[in-house]
């Protein structure tokens, strides 16, 4: 007969943060009568909801005995606060009751209570409940909700920081693509690059299709070729077309900028324009009216939380589900050269092909460092990190490289788009200068695109048993140098023939596939050691570094606990005098390079047991070897 569950039976305490929330008369109204519920039966939450209102009570009392009169507080910090409410109040969740309500719900509901703390204590909770509403009151980044106008505001303070200065220009350089989110596909539409100056008025740019359309200018308003350029980025035929007509008769410039953004949404408004925070990004989303004849949905734009630059401009369509996503792939300063300078003599808007003199000079190059030639960076350990998580370290061809010009960039071939989206996902919590390039093969004509391993001497993980596919036993057991011995260990009188094959091939797959996994995290734990290394880390604070340790010992406890289960898993196969017999040969792994030596060895073992192979081992010298490498691993 089964127990009944004692938590099941006794609901839990309310934490302090439900606790107060209860009190304070926030929490979620399907939660409100089992909180009270709860603390009518509960001895405990009961004195802990008591003590709190007293302390609160308390702080009021004292808060009226020490604070000045009104007429101290200067009339304009008063209109501010004002203001902070009042926006505070439209961001927040209509379920939610304005900050100035709930501050006087407190009020009221204090005020008539008594209670007595000690002398000591009165102090210290009164001091903890004025850092509380400071807190509360005073600071934006503790909401996930955010004004959409302050951060459009600082957006535009960091733009106008950037202007190119005195012998400068400005460089933008955006790519466009069209995101089919129904069927998971993705398509490059064209690039724009633009030039500011900071001489004259001028502003050059440039727009490339994917199939090789070019169109240039140098105006001193954008606007003037916005109908040219937005022909060349959206000529694809999988365009939506509506979209392209109200962007074309709107004369919209395809830039990422706050005020092409302000411009989408002043065309579409169709409700409530919001901002929330999605890890390192704000997200600024302005819905469109329904049935807008420009097709549009919805705008977005993202901006990095932490210095509010902007990353990228995306236009959602109602009609074929599609996202067309401006990203921001370069804003930096240049010299004024004199090639750059050729580039803003006043002129008509001309092809590219007709005025050669008007060819922008190219961007240096940036290339990745290795990392013998870089040192490793807090935000280098974040995204590290970040890629862990998600188990992007585990044989996938994704590599983590630091740039000339002080960015990172995480670049690799996934099997699927499914699989990017998630690389992509656990990214967006990281800030920094970062570029994503995960390819799917059907994107790829060649490895060209892709570049090598910022570390050669690393090996790579497919020298731990081939493709995939190779981690599967072969179910062909004739040949199979174990299948007898497995046969003999799992028939049982009466049974067949074919199930007793069956339970042979999924033993032998599982032990296959375990021990490639062994391999993989050890080669992990390579890739760790070198890309950290000692030389890499100096200086870094002890919290980074404390960090790439736990991403070791993750690995060396998946290490121990997939060699204890196949360790568990053959002794029964192996026999009591293999067993006994490796019994003492424990050892230290050692460095990562013997870790890797025998996690290899382990792999090439399990391998030639348990797959067909052209030459027959002696089984019971290498199953014994076995033995005897698992015991190591799993020490």
């Amino acid at each position: 007969m089964n127990l009944p569950n004692k938590q099941l039976l006794t609901p839990p305490h309310l934490s302090d943060a439900q606790l107060v929330a209860y009190l304070d008369g926030e929490l979620p109204r399907s939660e409100v009568d089992a909180a009270r519920s709860h603390v009518g039966g509960c001895w405990s939450c009961r004195s802990r909801a008591v003590e709190v209102q007293a302390g609160i009570d308390n702080f009021l009392r004292a808060r009226a005995e020490l604070m000045p009169d009104d007429s101290v507080l200067a009339e304009s910090r008063v209109e501010q606060f004002r203001q902070r409410l009042a926006r505070h109040a439209m961001a927040a969740d209509a379920e939610h009751p304005p900050l100035g309500e709930r501050i006087e719900q407190w009020g009221g509901r204090f005020r008539g209570q008594v209670a007595a703390l000690l002398q000591q204590r009165q102090v210290v909770v009164a001091s903890a409940v004025v850092v509380c509403l400071l807190v509360l009151m005073f600071t934006d980044s503790l909401n996930t909700r955010v004004s959409a106008d302050t951060v459009l505001v600082r957006a535009e303070n960091y733009e106008t920081s950037r202007l190119p200065a005195a012998g400068k220009v400005a460089r933008t350089s955006v790519r466009v693509e069209r995101l089919d989110h129904k069927n998971n596909v993705e398509k490059q539409l064209g690039t724009l690059t633009l030039v500011r100056d900071s001489v004259s008025s001028f502003v050059y740019l440039s727009a490339q299709s994917v199939s090789g359309q070019v169109e240039t200018a140098t105006v001193k308003d954008a606007k003037q070729v916005a109908i040219p350029l937005l022909h060349v980025l959206l000529s694809d035929g999988s365009v939506a077309s509506a979209m392209v007509q109200y962007l074309t008769s709107k004369q919209w410039v395809p830039d990422v900028s706050v005020a092409e953004f302000r411009q989408l949404a002043g065309w579409g408004i169709g409700g409530q324009a919001f901002a929330r925070r999605q890890g390192g990004t704000f997200e600024l989303h302005y819905p469109f009216a329904p049935n807008h004849p420009s097709g549009i949905a919805e705008t977005l734009l993202r901006v990095n939380a932490g210095d509010y630059s902007l990353t990228s401009l995306s236009i959602f369509t109602s009609g074929d589900d599609s996202e067309y996503r401006f990203t921001r792939t370069s804003f930096s300063p240049e010299p004024r050269t004199s090639e750059m300078a050729r580039l803003f003599a006043p002129g008509e808007p001309s092809k590219a092909s007709s005025s050669p003199s008007r060819t922008l000079p190219e961007l240096k190059r940036l290339v990745p460092l290795s990392y013998a030639n870089s040192h490793a960076s807090e935000a280098e350990v974040s995204v590290a990190e970040a890629l862990h998580r998600v188990d992007a370290c585990l044989g996938e061809e994704i590599y983590l490289f630091p740039m000339s010009d002080g960015s990172l960039l995480v670049q690799g071939l996934v099997d699927s788009g499914a699989r990017r989206d998630i690389i992509r996902r656990a990214l967006k919590s990281v800030a920094g200068p970062l570029r994503i390039e995960v390819y799917v093969p059907r994107e790829l004509k060649s490895g060209s695109e892709l570049y090598p391993s910022p570390d050669p001497s690393v090996p790579e993980s497919s020298s731990g048993g081939g493709s995939p596919s190779a981690t599967l036993a072969d179910l062909s057991g004739a040949t199979m140098p174990l299948h007898e011995t497995l046969y003999a260990h799992f028939y049982k009188p009466g049974s067949s023939t074919e199930d007793v094959n069956k339970q042979v091939a999924l033993f032998s797959n599982e032990i296959v596939t375990l021990a490639r996994q062994t391999f993989l995290h050890a080669w992990a734990v390579k890739r760790l050691d070198r890309e950290f290394s000692p030389e890499r880390t100096s200086g870094l604070p002890a919290s980074v570094l404390q960090k790439i340790d736990g991403m070791r010992r993750d690995h060396d406890r998946w290490i121990s606990t997939i060699t204890h289960r196949q360790t568990d898993m053959l002794s029964p196969i192996a026999g009591t005098d293999i067993a006994a017999g490796v019994a003492q040969a424990i050892a230290d792994r050692g460095s990562s390079d013997a870790l890797l030596r025998l996690a290899q060895e382990q792999n090439d073992l399990v391998r030639s047991l348990f797959t067909t192979s052209q030459r027959t081992p002696e089984t019971a010298a290498s199953l014994t070897r076995l033995m005897v490498v698992l015991r190591h691993l799993g020490s």
